[in-house]
């Protein structure tokens, strides 16, 4: 276990956060003086902290799968891995939707979205349904991977989820529950919005299952297995998994600001401290600590899939990201403080077990 000191892996994350809320403030101060300048710096606070909050699953779930990977694809996690998480979909992706969703060119798309942000916003709202469609059904394949796996021990939510590992018994499990819960939140989308969610949902199915297929080719088993045996397959896991966590973001923060360099700048903040969390979670053993922290995170992505589905088919949670990111703060804490009360329960169990003669 690390002896650092927590504040030690937050730093750079709090360095650069620094940095791009100082720019925030710079690009409000520079459009209407100081007043534009405090609006500005408190919106992109705001997107930092929902994102960071919605995310934190997500930080949880990469490090089960960081913590068996060698030190070199640990560094590339945190250095390429950044890169993509930060530039590559918090900048370059809302661009490359504009420029697919508008059918025009890449400049164009950059000039649409970095000075027309009524344009920019209406063409990112109607790509809504793909991205939900693709984002919701990844993660959706991704928690019941988990929980129909046969090897699962540990179960925080013993009846449901002994229930889950002996259904995994059956073959193709995940995949036929994957596909029974998008053809059943299809029947509830708009007729005329359907094909696109099930296209986006295919292809959201497609990559896990091309995931699949590497993870066969390097030797089989659960992603933390083939993690430990591959990096780079881990790697290019964490990456898919860290996307379709960012694409709800993305899409939610123009309910917030529709100004691409504050939403790019709030949510690549909120991309840094996932990373910095993820980083601590592994050296610090957080996760054996605190037995049911992992399965609780599972069930966070369960909610988000919930939510991101009800919002393909035209239901929003009251309070939009605020409601989804005290929900997954309030499953996590609820995993931390069941870990707590259970090892303390077996503490006790021990020691009465050693007192007897």
């Amino acid at each position: 276990m690390s002896q650092r000191s927590t504040i030690s892996y937050f730093l750079e994350s709090i360095i650069l956060s620094i940095l791009g809320l100082s720019g925030a403030f710079f690009l409000g101060y520079h459009t209407g003086g100081i007043p534009a300048g405090l609006a500005f710096l408190l919106t992109t606070t705001l997107l930092a902290c929902l994102e960071t909050s919605v995310s934190l699953d997500n930080a949880v779930v990469n490090a089960t799968v960081l913590r068996v990977m060698t030190p070199f694809w640990r560094i590339m996690f945190l250095t390429v891995g950044i890169a993509i998480a930060v530039f590559g979909m918090r900048v370059l992706f809302p661009i490359l939707i504009v420029s697919v969703a508008g059918d025009m060119p890449f400049g164009q798309s950059w000039v649409i979205a970095t000075t027309q942000p009524d344009e920019y916003r209406h063409i990112m709202e109607g790509s809504h349904m793909g991205i939900m469609g693709f984002g919701g059904t990844f993660l959706l394949i991704v928690a019941l991977t988990y929980f129909l796996n046969k090897e699962k021990e540990t179960h925080w939510l013993p009846v449901i989820e002994k229930f889950f590992v002996k259904a995994g018994s059956v073959e193709n499990a995940a995949a036929s529950m994957t596909i029974g819960l998008v053809m059943l939140t299809t029947y509830f989308i708009p007729s005329t919005e359907r094909y696109l969610f099930m296209i986006s949902s295919l292809s959201g199915f497609a990559v896990h299952a091309l995931i699949d297929v590497l993870k066969h080719i390097v030797g089989g088993g659960d992603i933390v297995t083939v993690a430990e045996r591959n990096g780079l397959v881990g790697f290019l896991y964490l990456e898919v998994l860290d996307s379709s966590f960012s694409f709800d973001g993305v899409v939610a923060a123009f309910a917030i600001t529709n100004k691409f360099w504050l939403i790019a700048i709030g949510l690549g903040i909120g991309a840094l401290f996932v990373r910095s969390m993820t980083v601590y979670l592994v050296e610090k053993g957080t996760l054996e600590q605190y037995k049911y922290l992992e399965p609780a995170a599972f069930w966070a992505i369960g909610f988000l899939v919930l939510v991101m589905f009800m919002s393909a088919a035209g239901h929003h949670l009251p309070g939009g990201e605020v409601t989804t990111g005290l929900a997954s703060m309030f499953i996590l804490g609820a995993g931390v403080l069941t870990s707590i009360v259970q090892k303390r329960i077996e503490e006790k169990l021990q020691q009465c077990r050693q007192e007897r003669p």
